[in-house]
């Protein structure tokens, strides 16, 4: 049992994305109940106990202009740093090549609460979250 009204297919799909941040010498993916060394790392160096990957992008899974798009990533990022947040640029790559990747931030320093009210006010679907032990997990918002 999800918890979420979003049909399967859907959830599979943000399950099997991969979540990639950008460090200013490299990249790193995150993927969903995975442990990543690459991600402890980062928050035991910036020593974050807690972060979310979030996009402002597509609300509710649907195809927006890339002009709608860069305003909401634009507001996102200004909610984030008001909050206090640590940000890396980002984005989300599915399996479906059709749909084109999704800008994202990961914020250290912003909990699941504050995340998930972030991606209601951006129309999201779901979050991405972690805690202390660097296991992303996907917290469902509808």
């Amino acid at each position: 049992m999800s918890g979420t009204e979003l049909p399967a297919s859907l959830i599979a799909a943000y399950r099997a994305t991969d979540y990639w941040v950008s460090l200013a010498d490299n990249r790193f993916p995150l993927r969903i109940g995975e442990w990543s060394q690459a991600l402890a790392d980062l928050l035991r160096a910036t020593s974050a106990r807690k972060a979310v990957f979030i996009t402002a992008e597509n609300p509710f899974s649907e195809a927006t202009s890339a002009s709608a798009n860069e305003a909401a990533m634009a507001g996102l990022r200004r909610d984030l740093e008001k909050a206090g947040a640590t940000i890396f640029e980002g984005y989300g790559q599915g399996q479906d090549t059709e749909w084109p990747p999704e800008a994202s931030f990961l914020a250290l320093g912003i909990g699941k609460r504050e995340g998930g009210a972030l991606g209601r006010k951006y129309r999201q679907n779901a979050i991405v979250w972690i805690g202390p032990d660097a296991i992303p997990e996907l917290v469902f918002l509808r």
